[in-house]
């Protein structure tokens, strides 16, 4: 498989997975906010922005990886960690599931699959969601190491540092603009779509 086994005393490293560790949702339109000892009412961060507040969150259990690298794990006072979902896809082949598989990591930018290991407590098929990023006090980790269930080992360790690269550096452009004319054709063809046409893209 693709982790390692750590122990509790070793240092917090890039690639780290815990799992029960608090995330925050919260909706800025409607927030529970103390006004004063005994009442909390509810509100929007609009309304109260321009002052020190404390309000009521829910808070969520989830996996979570290390994002921090290991020299920021040693002194930063947050670590980055990203946040590890449920995969709940069930197919009717080994086949298809290893297909779908092999697209997630190869050609989603925002996911990575991690495979099931009873050996170290993951249960289940799960997904690194690059999407989702949370901090957790460096110290604060530290003190719950326990909640520490593995590493990827460096193969692992090296896929997920180029999905991460791959996820922070990708940008949007135009894939068809060096297109002429005819090879717009071809391409409205095969994407069965229509494309707003440059100058030079269009036929006289």
């Amino acid at each position: 498989m693709i982790y390692t086994s750590v122990q509790e005393i070793e240092p917090i490293r890039q690639g780290d997975i815990f799992f029960n560790l608090p995330f925050v949702r919260y909706n800025l339109r409607e927030l529970y906010v103390y006004f004063n000892e005994n009442e909390f009412n509810l509100t929007s961060w609009i309304d109260v922005k321009e002052n020190t507040i404390n309000g009521v969150a829910n808070f969520e259990k989830v996996y979570g990886i290390v994002l921090s690298q290991d020299c920021d794990c040693l002194r930063n006072p947050y670590l980055s960690l990203i946040m590890i979902i449920p995969y709940n896809r069930n197919f009717t082949s080994v086949k298809r599931g290893m297909q779908e598989i092999l697209i997630i990591n190869n050609r989603s930018p925002s996911l990575m699959y991690l495979p099931p290991d009873n050996n170290f407590r993951i249960k289940e098929k799960m997904l690194i969601d690059f999407s989702q990023i949370f901090h957790i006090f460096r110290e604060d980790l530290e003190y719950f190491k326990k909640l520490r269930l593995c590493r990827l080992n460096s193969e692992g360790l090296e896929h997920f540092c180029n999905k991460v690269s791959d996820y922070f550096r990708r940008y949007a452009y135009d894939e068809y603009y060096p297109f002429d004319p005819e090879e717009m054709d071809e391409y409205e063809n095969y994407r069965k779509e229509k494309y707003e046409r440059r100058v030079y893209q269009t036929k006289k």
